[in-house]
């Protein structure tokens, strides 16, 4: 099992104290842990929901208004960042020798299953931009955890490395 943080190979340090936090016992805040430690779930909830729902609907009010296509064709997809935003959450579970991982709002979203033998290396990619920066985890070259704060994608890195 290999740990790629922000794009270097760890020597194995961090992967020790991010699983030395897991085993503490003590997960962050939002995150549930059932009393097995086989499955994990994290609501995506946060404050700028607020802001991505307004901003919704001003794209549609002007693209309506406007007669502006552009914003109508992409005010789905903000919507669709709200509503991960308001009610979306990260589920990871591990049972009989599987990893499934789900990120999204009800029963609509992306789902991953693999072997935990088949888990090669756990990454924690980060994109740096005018902006700002935004994180994610990339298991076997799928991405998720973009909504979760930072000591949420730690654990949830400690949780897979310490499955694998």
């Amino acid at each position: 099992m290999e740990l790629i943080w922000d794009g270097e190979v760890d020597s194995g340090r961090r992967m020790a104290a991010l699983v030395a936090d897991l085993q503490a016992g003590k997960p962050p805040v939002g995150v549930s842990v059932s009393q097995s430690h086989a499955f994990v779930e994290i609501p995506t909830r946060s404050y700028w929901a607020i802001a991505t729902w307004t901003v919704s609907a001003i794209m549609i009010w002007f693209g309506l208004s406007a007669n502006n296509w552009m914003l109508l064709v992409l005010a789905p997809f903000m919507m669709a960042a709200a509503a991960m935003q308001s009610f979306g959450r990260v589920s990871i579970l591990i049972r009989d020798g599987q990893v499934s991982v789900f990120e999204g709002v009800g029963g609509v979203g992306r789902r991953l299953r693999m072997p935990v033998l088949a888990i090669q290396r756990v990454e924690y990619v980060v994109k740096h931009g005018r902006g700002g920066s935004t994180s994610w985890i990339v298991l076997n070259g799928a991405k998720f955890g973009r909504h979760l704060n930072e000591d949420q994608k730690q654990f949830v890195i400690a949780f897979l490395l310490d499955a694998a």
